[in-house]
């Protein structure tokens, strides 16, 4: 065998055993950025393997396995191998404020996406913690709980409770043509009910968004489907 091929060889050999199995310092699927600018999404862990994309700076990536050198992730629906000193887990501890423009409140989801499960959401002046920054995305904890914000509506000043709108009357109906109207404890389907209000009744509206109201009945604060109140 040529001398001068050998090197090549075993180089070669030594990425196919890469593009196999990379040593995992964690096998549980986590989340992190990509800091200092674009890198490659390549596909096998090594520096001559083929680039899949290129992804900057606070993109938000899945990791799958965490390794010393190459972490196996998952981005834009693409599986591959990024260097792991370019990616971010750090904490940063910086507090920023829930902002909203309907003044709904903010959905604190599992995982950095708008298909993500909602946890919970929380009114705007909730203080957060931001444990992880991102473009689009903060990994934030609010107490005992942590997930992810959207980066837009997180600022870094506290909103004016003066700057709160007025209230008015709406009435609840039921387009799907039932008798009564789930009244939530926060925003979201699958959200505790605090109890089902009768079709007609006359509700406070506190807060008016998109898809929720935050709204009041009989003196009590919860959440109802924006299409199902009559303003």
């Amino acid at each position: 065998m040529n001398d001068r091929k050998t090197p090549r060889i075993l180089s070669a050999i030594l990425a196919g055993i890469l593009c196999l199995s990379i040593p995992a310092a964690s096998l549980a699927a986590e989340y992190a950025t990509v800091q200092g600018g674009g890198l490659n999404l390549r596909q096998c862990a090594g520096l001559d393997a083929k680039v899949l994309g290129q992804y900057g700076t606070g993109t938000w990536i899945e990791v799958l396995e965490k390794g010393e050198t190459w972490s196996k992730v998952k981005v834009d629906g693409k599986t591959g191998y990024m260097m792991t000193k370019y990616l971010n887990f750090g904490l940063t501890g910086k507090t920023m404020y829930v902002r909203t423009n309907t003044g709904i409140g903010l959905n604190l989801r599992e995982a950095p996406s708008t298909s993500a499960r909602i946890i919970t959401s929380f009114p705007v002046g909730t203080a957060v913690c931001v444990i992880q920054g991102g473009d689009s995305w903060h990994k934030v904890c609010v107490g005992k709980l942590s997930g992810y914000m959207a980066s837009a509506y997180l600022k870094t000043e506290k909103t004016s409770s003066a700057a709160a709108p007025a209230t008015f009357k709406a009435t609840v109906r039921n387009i799907n043509g039932g008798c009564v109207v789930n009244f939530r404890l926060k925003p979201g389907m699958k959200t505790t009910i605090l109890k089902k209000i009768p079709v007609g009744t006359q509700v406070t509206v506190l807060e008016k968004g998109e898809n929720w109201c935050r709204v009041e009945i009989d003196g009590q604060q919860g959440y109802m489907s924006t299409y199902m109140l009559k303003f």
